[in-house]
């Protein structure tokens, strides 16, 4: 029965994952490329072919903190599903310890409990979780990092305590995972200077800069660049970014009972609704005595980053920060409920009423299936669409194992069939794509039925204009998806006899 006492909060949460996710769990690959990059990259690293790319190029196209995760799953399992299955559990483990850090704080533990409920039913959070996508994993070292952080000695030899070590490890690897983590480690660090904690901030920057070191020098050796977010860079509409992220991106994302429109200038309404939700966020981060410089920081560094990237993406590098907006949300509004009523009711806010405000979430009330459960488990159960279905149908049926296809879409094409794909650039003169098919060691072009202009415009005249380099080996019918043999020797000999080739 003490067990059970001590031990019901969390059982609880764990019971409502279980429920949750088998619910919304989607066994598919995503259509976003991303995805599939981060595995292609795992299956390299648990191949001990270093950090790659499809074709075997070192790459530095995303951080490696993530797919060294899905790399120790890869080993034993090629299996998608274990790997959406891995991104759920860090996602549980995660909201666990964020249990714990609230209360750590002083947070009652049924509002605590009631915070992270929120947190696992969260449609946008969800929607990342069951991808094989990063946002999971930088959240449970986030996590880790602040609830270990809390467990340093406030004096004494910090340096005896194991907790130290696992803060640093947990800190700088966030950036690993996500390079916009850099906001967190920021606000760790300036947090420890505001607190005086002088020698546990000096051990995060000296733990970052040499954690980063090995890294940023592997890339410089290879001559592979830095993270690809360096190059998004963009200062022209940063308050344009900043207007979107806090009055369309935060309401969607934190609570997203409605629908925003990011196209349409938000409405008089929606405003007032961002700013009381930023207000009461920063009264409840402000409730949280021991994370209130820490979270502010990240808040402000997290819209100040996203507010500066060329493609902000409305909500979606806000999830990171999601779980933690979402405790101060609720900490703030549940502390002012509970002054009215001690103040008028002569009694306290029970906690339990906030889980009112969950009932949309789980059901069909917006145009938006991404906005609630109901919807993930439709977009969960739904088959791939037709045009999606006959494109990995070719890779399926292509006997060539050895092959190197030519498809707009590579990394699907990769992880659905185990067949290496590329794509190809984009060339104004047929004899310019053709040479890149050879420098490319193209066996096969692939013109899929998904909607890109460069293949209707350029890639499908091409096989017409060149017949004789191109043979039909397979197609799919409504919609159409053609597969071409590109005979690589004779299209070299030609361009080489007529003068486009050395």
């Amino acid at each position: 029965m003490n067990f059970i006492s001590k031990y019901k909060y969390p059982l609880g949460l764990a019971l409502l994952a279980l429920v949750v996710f088998v619910y919304i769990f989607n066994a598919k690959v995503d259509f976003n490329g991303d995805n599939c990059y981060y595995y292609i990259f795992a299956s390299s690293l648990a191949a001990g072919n270093g950090y790659t790319d499809i074709m075997g190029n070192a790459t530095a196209l995303f951080p490696p903190g993530y797919p060294l995760l899905m790399a120790l799953v890869r080993i034993f399992t090629a299996s998608v599903l274990v790997q959406k299955m891995l991104n759920l559990l860090l996602l549980f483990v995660a909201v666990l310890l964020l249990f714990y850090i609230l209360q750590g704080e002083k947070v009652w533990r049924s509002l605590a409990f009631v915070v992270c409920a929120t947190v696992l039913v969260t449609p946008h959070l969800l929607e990342f979780s069951t991808m094989m996508m990063s946002e999971a994993s930088c959240i449970f070292f986030i996590m880790l990092s602040l609830y270990s952080i809390k467990r340093l000695p406030a004096s004494g030899t910090v340096w005896r305590s194991p907790w130290l070590w696992v803060f640093l490890f947990a800190t700088v690897y966030t950036f690993y995972i996500r390079t916009q983590a850099v906001v967190f480690v920021g606000a760790v660090v300036v947090a420890l200077l505001f607190e005086r904690r002088f020698k546990v901030a000096v051990a995060a920057v000296t733990a970052f800069v040499l954690g980063y070191a090995p890294w940023a020098l592997r890339n410089v050796v290879l001559g592979v660049g830095q993270s690809r977010y360096m190059s998004q860079l963009d200062f022209s509409n940063v308050w344009g970014n900043v207007k979107m992220l806090i009055v369309q991106a935060i309401p969607e994302s934190v609570v997203p009972f409605f629908d925003v429109n990011y196209t349409a200038k938000p409405s008089a309404l929606l405003v007032v609704i961002a700013i009381v939700m930023l207000a009461i966020m920063f009264y409840g981060f402000w409730q949280l005595k021991g994370l209130r410089v820490l979270l502010f920081l990240f808040f402000v560094g997290n819209i100040t980053i996203v507010s500066i990237m060329n493609t902000p993406s409305y909500y979606r590098y806000m999830v990171i920060a999601l779980p933690l907006m979402t405790a101060g949300l609720l900490v703030g509004f549940w502390t002012m409920c509970n002054a009215v009523c001690q103040r008028f009711l002569k009694r306290g806010f029970s906690a339990w009423f906030l889980l009112f405000l969950l009932v949309p979430l789980f059901v069909a009330g917006s145009n938006n299936p991404k906005h609630n459960l109901q919807g993930l488990h439709t977009i969960a159960v739904d088959n791939y669409p037709s045009f999606f279905t006959n494109f990995l149908a070719i890779g399926e049926n292509l006997k060539d194992k050895r092959a190197v296809v030519a498809t707009r879409k590579p990394e699907l094409f990769y992880v659905n069939s185990g067949i290496k794909a590329v794509r190809l650039r984009e060339h104004n003169t047929s004899v310019e794509i053709l040479n890149d098919m050879v420098d490319r060691g193209v066996d096969y072009l692939l013109l899929e039925n998904m909607g890109f202009r460069y293949t209707y415009e350029k890639l499908y005249p091409l096989t017409e204009e060149y017949k004789n380099l191109f043979t039909l080996e397979m197609y799919t019918r409504e919609p159409v998806n053609a597969l071409f043999k590109f005979h690589r020797r004779e299209a070299e000999r030609w361009l080489q006899l007529s003068g486009y080739r050395e």
